[in-house]
């Protein structure tokens, strides 16, 4: 997917952008498995002025915990994720 705008959290392992393709603003969180790949969420515009920020870092965290159960949730590089 590509992100417009993109702002990249590589400590954290997550980026934040805007789809064109879904007119929305989404955060790609990337999953260190056997071959790296991305989730992806999506955010608020508020949300990504927060970038670099605790409440931030604490959303990406949050994703991670929840996974594809996210009500959030967007779609995964790895097919399986997908619905």
């Amino acid at each position: 997917m590509r992100l417009d705008k993109e702002k990249v959290r590589s400590e954290k392992l997550y980026s934040v952008g805007f789809s064109k393709e879904l007119d929305s603003y989404v955060m790609s969180i990337v999953v260190p498995w056997t071959a790296w790949y991305n989730r992806y969420y999506r955010i608020t515009k508020e949300e990504y002025d927060f970038f670099s920020t605790d409440e931030l870092d604490e959303l990406a965290e949050r994703f991670r915990q929840e996974e594809c159960s996210s009500d959030r949730f967007l779609k995964s590089d790895k097919v399986e994720e997908n619905r």
